[in-house]
């Protein structure tokens, strides 16, 4: 299996606060954190050695550790949007089929290129940061972009084919992902080619109608 994680960017390490930008320097060294231990084991005072700050300075954007963790997630949804948006213009004169499945393998590496972050953004709520609003818009903001590329490709109007398909095309990439991450194809003996098994079931889901 080819290696998928080449053009996903991923945040310079122990990158430090200067003139304002602690939130997102604390952010960044949490992201990192998360990749190497995982947000259960994340360290505050960790956080601030490699942001260079004091373990005081995080209360002045963030109420607790949980807070900062959400900060992250929240980033993570907004990285993935911005990573399938780009996938789908890549392909923007492509077929229908294409452009979401494109989508679907961009979701993969995505998965692939930031693990910690990807379990965290679809971990549990309490991983979180709890039950953030703002979390919450950010996930559905992400799977409405994919509801509404569906919508288009089939001419659904209400958008309720639009929403239990999607629902289903979100399924099968989130599973992939899941199973590359594992190393499952390759335990199993299985050589694969995700990026074609994506557009084959994004073909066979959304039938002729999308091919167009």
């Amino acid at each position: 299996m080819t290696d998928r994680t080449a053009d996903v960017p991923v945040p310079a390490a122990r990158r430090r606060y200067h003139h304002g930008d602690l939130a997102e320097a604390l952010a960044a060294a949490a992201g990192e954190l998360i990749e190497e231990v995982g947000p259960a084991r994340l360290s505050l005072s960790e956080c601030c050695r490699r942001a260079g700050v004091s373990t005081a300075a995080p209360y002045k954007h963030f109420r607790d550790k949980d807070a900062l963790i959400g900060r992250v997630a929240l980033e993570g949804f907004a990285a993935l949007a911005e990573a399938t948006a780009a996938a789908k213009e890549a392909r923007r004169d492509d077929p229908a089929v294409r452009r979401i499945a494109a989508m679907g393998s961009a979701y993969v590496r995505f998965a692939l290129a930031r693990p910690g972050l990807f379990g965290l953004m679809f971990g549990a709520g309490a991983e979180a940061g709890g039950e953030d609003p703002a979390l919450e818009a950010a996930g559905r903001a992400c799977f409405s972009v994919l509801i509404d590329e569906v919508a288009a490709a089939i001419g659904d109007d209400d958008g309720e084919r639009a929403r239990r398909l999607s629902a289903a095309l979100w399924t099968f990439v989130h599973g992939a992902a899941a199973l590359a991450q594992g190393g499952n194809y390759e335990a199993a003996g299985i050589e694969t080619d995700i990026d074609a098994m994506i557009e084959n079931a994004t073909e066979r889901l959304l039938g002729e109608r999308a091919s167009d």
